[in-house]
């Protein structure tokens, strides 16, 4: 599409101020330097007994520890080969840059569904592993979910899906049941609010985390909406057109009457702090926020239920392969990272990798032993699932999307959030 080309150099743009600008961090206590890149490894293909230094990008903050773990297993399996994890702010924009400029690591974790990097992949910067040994052991749903203009360029490891997490001590305490419709969910929140609690916390601050509860919700309420988007970006409709964007825009303004005061001024990390604290019965967010809960309050009882829709045969859980490795097309020391990818998508560290994050496995053979998302990976195993629909918006839209919800809701202006949305998506296509 023409638009890819023009938003993947904006981003490469700003990506270049952006990077300049972060403080970086190496996980493994590797130096890096001031572009987020690890010392350089060996640049040569290792001979007999050589020792050979890979760099492993891995994009996921919360999972630097349990990798790290898994490097050193890997080192002892492997001794001619030291692999250094490299986890650093704003790690897409810097990936972005460094695949761009030939300084790509020997091996990446990224994101099937993000819009820059399935143009750089079409533009041949990752190699191609479709139907290759390292995709042998994928969930097949799961590689098909992920394929890019039907290639694979990243091996899945383990799948995200958002829900409710709740608080199991203050639902009992109360007498709730689980909600199974969003009438349910409504009136369950009215019994906390009742009873002088709160019962949700956001995270508004952050654009993102709005961004991530549209899509979602977006994909669970609107009927076929994948497919009207695509014809608003095709310039061929507009929001408007479609009487269920009014009552979807409603249900996430609504909603926030059940929250804490300033929403708005609530960022992530400290609605993941309070709730843990027990200070609300609900958050919604992703599966990524297991540990850290239980990091930071260990003995908080919680689990999560699945967003309801309208009917319980209704509700499905969108999934996207979250975490996934890939190789740089002009990496260095392919053979060591492929082999270090195959260590990394083998069943038995998988296992050990979805049992520590809470992550469904999108490797056959593995199974789901974390007792949090039960209820989640019945509706998968179950096939009630969705893909994200912002896999197939060009760069910059679900920001966009993020920020004019942000806006609604700072203002509850519903129409002029129809209105907003309508010039984000219409005719980007054509752009």
């Amino acid at each position: 599409m023409r638009v890819a080309g023009k938003w993947t150099s904006v981003l490469l743009a700003s990506t270049l101020v952006i990077v300049t600008a972060c403080t970086n961090e190496s996980s493994s206590g590797a130096g890096t330097n001031k572009d987020g890149k690890a010392e350089s490894p060996s640049a040569a293909p290792a001979a007999s007994g050589q020792k050979v230094k890979i760099e492993y990008f891995q994009m996921k903050s919360e999972m630097v520890d349990v990798v790290n773990e898994l490097i050193k297993d890997f080192q002892t399996k492997n001794p001619n080969i030291t692999v250094e994890q490299n986890n650093v702010p704003n790690p897409e924009n810097v990936w972005t840059m460094r695949v761009s400029t030939d300084d790509a690591p020997a091996a990446f974790t990224h994101f099937p569904h993000n819009a820059v990097f399935q143009q750089l992949s079409k533009e041949g910067r990752v190699v191609d592993l479709t139907g290759g040994p390292l995709m042998a052991n994928v969930s097949p749903a799961l590689a098909d979910l992920s394929k890019i203009d039907g290639k694979n360029y990243l091996v899945p490891i383990a799948v995200a899906t958002l829900g409710v997490y709740y608080n199991i001590d203050m639902f009992n305490e109360m007498g709730l049941q689980i909600p199974k419709t969003y009438d349910e969910l409504l009136a369950t929140a009215d019994k906390i609010k009742a009873a002088g609690k709160t019962p949700f916390y956001f995270h508004d601050k952050d654009w993102n985390g709005i961004r991530q509860e549209v899509v979602s919700r977006m994909g669970l309420q609107i009927p076929d909406v994948q497919n009207f988007l695509d014809s608003v970006m095709k310039g061929k409709a507009h929001i408007t057109d479609n009487a269920e964007f009014k009552p979807f825009a409603e249900k996430l303004y609504n909603l926030r009457k059940y929250s804490q005061k300033d929403a708005l001024g609530t960022g992530y990390d400290d609605a993941l702090r309070e709730f843990a604290n027990g200070k609300s019965a609900m958050w919604y967010t992703g599966i990524w926020a297991i540990q850290p809960i239980k990091k930071s309050n260990p003995n908080l009882k919680f689990s999560m239920f699945p967003m309801p829709a309208a009917t319980a045969d209704n509700t499905k859980v969108q999934v996207s392969v979250d975490t996934a490795i890939g190789i740089p097309a002009k990496g260095k020391n392919q053979p060591e990272a492929k082999k270090f990818i195959e260590y990394m998508s083998s069943k038995e560290v998988v296992q050990k990798y979805v049992d520590l994050s809470g992550y469904p496995a999108a490797i056959n053979g593995v199974t789901n032993n974390n007792k949090e998302i039960t209820s989640l990976s019945s509706l998968i195993t179950a096939g009630k699932v969705y893909p994200t629909i912002e896999r197939v918006w060009p760069p910059g839209v679900n920001g966009d999307v993020g920020k004019a919800t942000q806006e609604m809701f700072a203002t509850g202006d519903i129409d002029g959030y129809l209105k907003a949305l309508d010039k984000i998506f219409y005719n980007k296509l054509n752009q």
